[in-house]
């Protein structure tokens, strides 16, 4: 199969674009999160099922990402390929949420292949993006992140939205990821685009033998540990808060609060990057 002939070939394009379509796909990784207290009163489901539908994206993803890593695919395969159809898997995955029980072991295995399909999407985004810059590699990666976040944040706002209907939420999630699944394939790729050198096993027990890599990965684990369970539940944490407080429409007012304290991030990425 032949390369894609991406309509945008020049830096500002190719990366503008690539951010929408990172955006749009991530918006999968927290959908199910951003419904969860309307999923649970549908269902009358246990705070361990809960916990488990949030919990299934991120152990998916790590488990995907291993995966990707071993075979190289990004590297095997034109990324944007690995990218359009990593988004399409996951846009099939989530959709399917709405064939299964709510919360049952069906829908916890679908959030984990979910999570592994976001595994061929964000890293290879990066990949992509790293191709158009050299000296400004920081700011791209700046760039990416903050796409990434706010793709992860717009859940909750597609939430507020759909009201007390989580469904619409799902459907929203899809289509944004079909839509940024077959955009991908306008972008072009960086003359400092390169393939990179294929896995050595033996590396890896550098990860812990290595004092100084060794500290970086147990430093990003804790910080990944917080940062994702920061996301998942912010939005009932902000929720419970306001009603507490006899705040009226507390949930709607949760959403946009949730929103809002991932989407500030994301902005934040950008001059960080820069920096």
């Amino acid at each position: 199969m032949g390369a894609p002939m991406p309509a945008f070939n020049t830096k500002r394009a190719s990366v503008t674009v690539l951010i929408v379509t990172q955006i749009a796909v991530l918006s999968l990784w927290f959908s199910s999160a951003a419904v969860l207290p309307e999923m649970a009163r549908e269902a009358g489901l246990s705070a361990a099922r809960l916990a488990w539908l949030s919990t299934a994206v991120q152990l998916g993803f790590g488990i995907g990402a291993l995966v990707f890593a071993v075979l190289g695919l990004a590297d095997r395969y034109d990324p944007r390929r690995v990218f359009m159809l990593s988004a399409l898997a996951g846009a099939a995955t989530n959709l399917a949420l709405l064939t299964v029980p709510i919360g049952g072991g069906e829908a916890i295995a679908l959030r984990s292949l979910t999570g592994a399909a976001m595994a061929g999407v964000y890293p290879v985004g990066m990949k992509i993006a790293t191709g158009w810059g050299k000296t400004d590699r920081a700011l791209l990666v700046g760039l990416l992140v903050g796409a990434l976040t706010i793709g992860s944040a717009s859940p909750h706002l597609i939430s507020f939205i759909g009201g007390a209907e989580w469904r619409f939420t799902i459907w929203a999630s899809t289509l944004l990821a079909i839509a940024g699944a077959f955009a991908i394939l306008s972008v072009g790729l960086g003359p400092y685009h390169a393939r990179a050198p294929r896995l050595d096993i033996n590396a890896v027990g550098l990860v812990w033998t290595d004092r100084h890599i060794r500290l970086a990965v147990i430093g990003y684990l804790g910080h990944m540990w917080e940062l994702y369970a920061l996301w998942a539940w912010v939005a009932v944490f902000a929720t419970t808060s306001y009603a507490l407080a006899g705040t009226p429409d507390a949930g709607s007012l949760g959403k946009l609060t949730a929103f809002a304290a991932i989407a500030l991030g994301g902005l934040a990425c950008v001059p960080a990057g820069w920096l």
